[in-house]
């Protein structure tokens, strides 16, 4: 999968080469004068915690609806907050860029082969003049690409998966959203945002997403433990909370 994302981001690039207007009409302040906007966390420190969580069987029911039980849940659950967390990130993307989602928010298929048919859209980026106008040709191509699987689930249940996200391992939003300002506020960033800084940005989010895949996974590997003995295992998670703090 990373070998394709880089060969999909080299096309893109490739193709981002015709577009001979890389800048917009229009850059809000927000993105003139960045500046932080949680305090600074470690993030390896942070991933660590995330590896070490282990659901309860309430979070388990909660997921899935109270539904599913067994190997079923823990499949349900596993690629529920993976896509969750992936949702995020395109989250904080908006958020640092002042735009809202693509009306194709829930086109699924396979990514690449599906993007053939629409074509790369060069003349349409080329002519986008405002960032919302780039970014909705550009959110659906890298969903595509990366696989999304929002075919798994309805929209709801993926809101359901970040709202738990939120409340129970809100560092997973300050992750990606400390890494896309980090970004911004680079010594060597462009004294002008344009299109190829938009890029940028949706690069970044798919380096965070990696990360948090991988806690995530070692998440999912931990809760094959705690399932023997689910009250030691969440005793193991709150010392682990506090040896951080």
């Amino acid at each position: 999968m990373i070998k394709r994302s880089h060969e999909f981001l080299q096309m893109i690039n490739l193709s981002g080469s015709i577009i001979n207007d890389l800048n917009f009409a229009v850059i809000p302040d927000s993105l003139k004068n960045v500046t932080r906007s949680s305090p600074h966390i470690d993030i390896n420190e942070e991933l660590k915690i995330i590896e070490s969580t282990c659901l309860s069987i309430q979070d388990k029911k909660y997921l899935t609806g109270g539904v599913l039980t067994g190997s079923l849940a823990k499949m349900f659950n596993e690629k529920l907050l993976v896509i969750s967390q992936k949702a995020i990130g395109f989250e904080e993307v908006r958020g640092v860029l002042g735009v809202r989602q693509p009306h194709t928010k829930w086109y699924c298929g396979e990514g690449f082969d599906d993007w053939l048919k629409f074509g790369w859209r060069d003349e349409e980026k080329a002519a986008a003049k405002t960032i919302q106008e780039y970014y909705d040709l550009i959110e659906p191509m890298f969903k595509l690409f990366e696989r999304h699987d929002c075919g798994y689930f309805f929209e709801e249940q993926v809101h359901k998966g970040i709202v738990w996200l939120d409340a129970k391992m809100p560092t997973v939003r300050h992750i990606h959203r400390q890494k896309l300002e980090e970004l911004l506020l680079r010594p060597n960033a462009s004294e002008v945002f344009d299109k190829k800084e938009v890029d940028n940005l949706m690069e970044e989010r798919r380096k965070t997403t990696s990360l948090v895949d991988g806690a995530l996974m070692g998440l999912f590997k931990n809760n094959n433990c705690c399932q023997a003995n689910e009250n030691k295992c969440e005793e193991k998670e709150i010392q682990n909370r506090k040896d951080v703090q």
